[in-house]
C-alpha cells in the first residue's frame, strides 16, 4: 500500500492481461489519403468530393426553378407598390437574363468567403473582406435534397440527407479502424423553431441543436462515422396515420445507436481479434456491454446504478475508507464521483487493476496516486468525441459565424466544419508520420480558403466530362452500322510537317461540316477509362444526344460552314497541294 496504494491477493487477481487479443494492426489515414495531404483542399475533397458539390449546384438550381413563379410574383408585387408601369413578363424577361446557373465551384469559393468571417477579427478597423464575389448569391437558393421525393415526408433530416450519406461513406473509407473507439454525441448549433431535428442537450455548451452521434478514434479524435438524430419516436403523420406508440423509429436510442454505428465502423468478427468502445453514461448500459463482448468488442464508461441491470445496492460510493471494486465474469464496476450517483465499467476480463497516476498540487508539486486502470483508460480515451468537438465549434467554427433563415443551411455548414476537422486532423497524422512539423489550425485554414477561391469551372470540367469507367452493358454493346470511323483519304502540311488528319465518322458528318473522333483510348486524361473517343460519343453519350454539358465558358468547338482552312493540303497519291479548302470539303464528302 505504501508503495503503489493497492494491496492485492495474486490468487483472486490474476496476471495483469490488459485487454486481451485487442487489435495491433496497422490504422489511421490510408496510403491514398497521405498522398494528398500536402494540399488542404485536395483533402476537403476527399471528403466532399467533387461530385457532391455538384450534385448541391443541381439541386440548387431545381430549387430555383420551383419557387420561380413565388419569386416572380413578389417582384412583381414590389414593383407596383412602388408605382412602376411594369408587366409580369417583362420582370420575367429581366430575372431569366440576370439569373446565371449554379455551378459547383461557385458553391465552394462561397464557403470560402464565409471562412473569412471565421478566421479574420470582426473589429471596425480591421482588415476583412467587405464585398462578397457575385457568386455568393448562390446561397439565397443553396439546397441539397429534392423535395418531391418521397422520402422528404418521413425522413426529418432529409434536407440535409445526401451530404450525411456521402461524408458517411467518405469518413470511413480513408481511414482504417483504430482499435480503440470513442462514442459521443455532438450537437450542431441551431435555435430555429422550424428545425424539425432539434433537440435540448442541457450538458453542452451550445444546449439547442441538431444532435448527432459520433464516433471517433480515441487517439487522434479523427470522426469515422456520424449519424443525425431524429427523435427517439416518429410522428403518426410520418407513420401513414399508425399510432407512435406501436411503430418506434428507435425504441433505445442510447445502447441502439452504439450497436448500430459501431456494425457500420468495425469489420466482421475475427477469433483473436478485439476492439474497445468508449463511451458515457447515457450509452453504457450492463446489456450493451455484454452483447459488444460478445462481437469482440470491450467496452469502458459509465453506468448510472439505478438502471436496469445495474445492481446499484451493490456498488455505492462510501464515505470515508476504500472503495469497493466488484469482479465478476462481464468485468469489472468501481463506484466513482460525478454529479449523479454513477459507478465506473469495464466489459474486459478481471485483471489487475491497480495503477497509480501523476498528479500536480497546488504550488507544482508532483505526486503519485493511486488510480484504477478503468478510470485511467476512461480518461485517457474519452476525449476523442471532445477533442473533435472543440476544433469544431470553440476554436474556428463555419456555421457558428453565419446566421441563415433556414435552418438546413446553418446543418450544412456544420457538415462543413467536421469535414475541414477530419481533413486538418489527417493532415496533421501525416505531417507526425513524416516526421516534419504541422501548421497550425488557423495556418491550414487559411491555406485552404485560398484555395478554395482560387477555383475555377476548369477545376470541375474533367469531373463533368470524364466518360468514366463503362457500365456492364455498354462494353458489350457494339457501335451501330451507320456509324463507322473512316480514315480521311488526304494528307495535310501543318506547320510544315506533313499529316494525316483523324478518323471521320461518315454519319455524324452532315455536308460541310466535319466531325472527327480519334481511335485511342485515353486512360492519362480520364483515369479508369477504357473507351475510345468514337466509343464515348457513339456508346456512353447515345450518338451525342446525352452529352453532358461542360462547366466552362466555351463548349466543343467546331468549324463553321463554308469557312476555309488556312493550311494546306495535297493528295494521298499524287502528293499535289488542292489551291483552297473548297476542294478538301469536297474530298471529305466523297
Amino acid at each position: 500500500m505504501r508503495t503503489d496504494g493497492w494491496n492485492l491477493d495474486p490468487d483472486t487477481f490474476p496476471e495483469d492481461t490488459e485487454y486481451p487479443d485487442l487489435y495491433k494492426g496497422k490504422y489511421g489515414p490510408t496510403e491514398e489519403v497521405m498522398e494528398k495531404a500536402d494540399s488542404p483542399l485536395d483533402l476537403l475533397f476527399f471528403f466532399m468530393p467533387r461530385s457532391l458539390w455538384s450534385k448541391i449546384a443541381k439541386e440548387s438550381n431545381r430549387y430555383y426553378d420551383q419557387h420561380l413563379n413565388e419569386r416572380i410574383d413578389r417582384m412583381y408585387r414590389k414593383q407596383r407598390e412602388k408605382g412602376k408601369e411594369v408587366t409580369r413578363e417583362e420582370v420575367m424577361d429581366k430575372e431569366a437574363k440576370q439569373h446565371k446557373p449554379i455551378k459547383g465551384h461557385e458553391t465552394v469559393r462561397v464557403i470560402g468567403l464565409l471562412m473569412a468571417r471565421m478566421l479574420y477579427p470582426h473589429s471596425a478597423d480591421s482588415r476583412i473582406i467587405g464585398l462578397l464575389h457575385p457568386s455568393a448569391l448562390s446561397l439565397l437558393n443553396l439546397h441539397f435534397s429534392h423535395n418531391a421525393d418521397a422520402n422528404a415526408e418521413t425522413d426529418r433530416a432529409w434536407k440535409v440527407r445526401p451530404v450525411v450519406e456521402a461524408m458517411q461513406k467518405t469518413f470511413l473509407a480513408v481511414y482504417d479502424v483504430p482499435p480503440v473507439l470513442t462514442f459521443g454525441e455532438a450537437v450542431i448549433s441551431s435555435r430555429s423553431r422550424h428545425n424539425v431535428t432539434r433537440q435540448y442537450l442541457k450538458d453542452k455548451l451550445h444546449k439547442w441543436g441538431t444532435k448527432l452521434f459520433m464516433t471517433c478514434c480515441a487517439d487522434t479524435a479523427y470522426c469515422l462515422r456520424l449519424e443525425v438524430y431524429c427523435g427517439t419516436d416518429q410522428y403518426a403523420s410520418e407513420l401513414g396515420g399508425q399510432s407512435p406508440t406501436k411503430v418506434s423509429a428507435d425504441p433505445n436510442s442510447g445502447p441502439a445507436a452504439v450497436l448500430r454505428n459501431l456494425q457500420e465502423v468495425l469489420p466482421p468478427p475475427q477469433k483473436g481479434a478485439f476492439h474497445t468502445v468508449v463511451t458515457d453514461r447515457f450509452y453504457t448500459p450492463v446489456q450493451l456491454a455484454l452483447q459488444l463482448l460478445s462481437r469482440n468488442v470491450y467496452a469502458v464508461g459509465t453506468v448510472q446504478p439505478n438502471r436496469r441491470g445495474g445492481e446499484g445496492g451493490r456498488c455505492y460510493m462510501p464515505t470515508r475508507g476504500p472503495a469497493r471494486i466488484r469482479q465478476d465474469g462481464s468485468g469489472e464496476v468501481l463506484p466513482a464521483a460525478d454529479s449523479n450517483d454513477v459507478v465506473g465499467s469495464d466489459g474486459r476480463p478481471p485483471s489487475r487493476f491497480g495503477r497509480k497516476q501523476k498528479r500536480r498540487l497546488r504550488g507544482g508539486k508532483r505526486v503519485v496516486v493511486p488510480c484504477p486502470s478503468m478510470m485511467r483508460n476512461y480518461q485517457r480515451w474519452m476525449g476523442g468525441v471532445a477533442i473533435h468537438d472543440q476544433l469544431r465549434r470553440q476554436r474556428y467554427s463555419l456555421h457558428m459565424a453565419m446566421v441563415f433563415r433556414k435552418y438546413y443551411k446553418t446543418i450544412f455548414l456544420g457538415l462543413v466544419d467536421m469535414a475541414i476537422v477530419n481533413a486538418y486532423t489527417v493532415y496533421r497524422e501525416t505531417q507526425k508520420r513524416n516526421g516534419r512539423p504541422s501548421a497550425g489550425h488557423a495556418e491550414f485554414l487559411r491555406v485552404l480558403q485560398a484555395q478554395m477561391l482560387e477555383l475555377s469551372a476548369a477545376d470541375f470540367a474533367d469531373q463533368m466530362l470524364s466518360p468514366g469507367p463503362p457500365a456492364p452493358g455498354e462494353r458489350v454493346r457494339a457501335v451501330p452500322s451507320e456509324h463507322k470511323l473512316t480514315v480521311f483519304p488526304h494528307w495535310q502540311h501543318v506547320s510544315g510537317v506533313r499529316k494525316r488528319p483523324q478518323h471521320q465518322c461518315k454519319a455524324c458528318s452532315d455536308g460541310n461540316k466535319r466531325v472527327y473522333f480519334c481511335d485511342r483510348v485515353r486512360p492519362k486524361h480520364y483515369p479508369g477509362n477504357t473507351l475510345t473517343c468514337h466509343q464515348i460519343w457513339h456508346i456512353k453519350w447515345n450518338n451525342g444526344k446525352d452529352r453532358p454539358r461542360p462547366l466552362v465558358s466555351r463548349d466543343i468547338q467546331m468549324r463553321g460552314l463554308g469557312k476555309k482552312r488556312r493550311h494546306t493540303s495535297e493528295s494521298e497519291g499524287e502528293g499535289e497541294s488542292c489551291k483552297d479548302g473548297e476542294d478538301d470539303d469536297q474530298a471529305a464528302g466523297e
